[in-house]
């Protein structure tokens, strides 16, 4: 479960805004759902809740993807789509390896960003 999120944006060392933020239980936010534990393709879930400021959406595309990134090649890795009624531009496929966790976010919809992990530390 997700029970909320505390987001800050910061310039020049001060916090200027916290949209965003919302906690479980206060002012109608409700919890979420990160990672499902047993997914089936197809399925869809609300990741966080709270109107108008945090209502991210998932959906289980693929529970056996093959990965490349910096940090190396992963096999059966869970891809996620990811998209908010907030922001309907903005689609990301984030694929998840087994043991590891998250490992590479794409945009496919609005911004074209690419983001993955380059480096597994065991410290």
């Amino acid at each position: 479960m997700y029970f909320g999120e505390d987001s800050k944006e910061i310039e020049d060392g001060q916090v200027v805004d916290t949209a965003g933020s919302w906690e479980a239980g206060v002012a109608g936010a409700t919890p979420g759902i990160i990672m499902k534990g047993d997914p089936e393709v197809g399925d869809q879930y609300r990741q966080e809740f709270f109107a108008g400021e945090a209502e991210d959406m998932a959906k289980i595309l693929s529970l056996n993807e093959s990965v490349t990134v910096a940090a190396g090649s992963f096999d059966n890795c869970w891809q996620i789509m990811e998209w908010s009624p907030l922001e309907p531009e903005v689609v990301a496929h984030k694929f998840y390896a087994p043991g590891i966790g998250w490992v590479l976010e794409m945009h496919v919809e609005g911004d074209l960003e690419r983001v993955e992990l380059v480096e597994i530390r065991n410290e």
